[in-house]
């Protein structure tokens, strides 16, 4: 049996350490799932709790996890986008734009630009491969420390040092040649 059918199972069976392990390991993972779906369109606050409330949603529905049949992270990634859906139609319903009232905010044109900048920054994170994205994203945006990313990822502290590095130097090249590409 594999580790995520084992974690499913735990899940399934009610174990909060299986949950909590799921939370340290899929976490990365749902938050780029929800923020390639909504950009800077959701502040950082509700993202976290769009994170959290898929954890909890995955907990009331625990007895439905059929480990033989799926995966854990695309039932989590699935989730993610379900509420991601959910919470910008919240967003969109009860905005309206007025005509004569300036915006504080960027221009519009700006905003795509930056948008469409983090994509590309967001897909080269995934391009440099498991478990280098998910120690770029751990320590990068959500600022968690070596030793906590070391004890998720199950490696030395000075082993995720150095895949930071080389993340980093790897990403620069990744985007360099897309812009020169441009």
């Amino acid at each position: 049996m594999t580790d995520e059918k084992k974690l499913m199972e735990g899940i399934k069976r009610r174990h909060r350490g299986a949950l909590e392990r799921a939370i340290d390991i899929y976490t990365p993972y749902i938050s780029a799932v929800i923020y390639n779906m909504c950009g800077t369109a959701l502040p950082r606050e509700d993202i976290e709790e769009i994170v959290s409330d898929t954890f909890v949603s995955l907990w009331r529905s625990a007895q439905r996890l059929e480990p033989d049949r799926g995966n854990l992270r695309s039932y989590l990634g699935a989730i993610a986008r379900n509420l991601t859906k959910d919470r910008l139609s919240l967003i969109t319903q009860g905005s309206e734009l007025s005509e004569t009232i300036p915006s504080d905010e960027i221009d519009p044109s700006e905003a795509v630009g930056l948008n469409e900048r983090r994509a590309e920054l967001i897909r080269a994170v995934t391009e440099l491969g498991e478990p280098d994205s998910e120690i770029f994203i751990r320590y990068y945006f959500y600022g968690e420390r070596i030793p906590r990313i070391s004890k998720a990822v199950g490696v030395c502290a000075n082993t995720v040092k150095t895949k930071l590095a080389r993340g980093r130097k790897k990403l620069r090249d990744i985007l360099e040649r897309k812009w020169h590409d441009e």
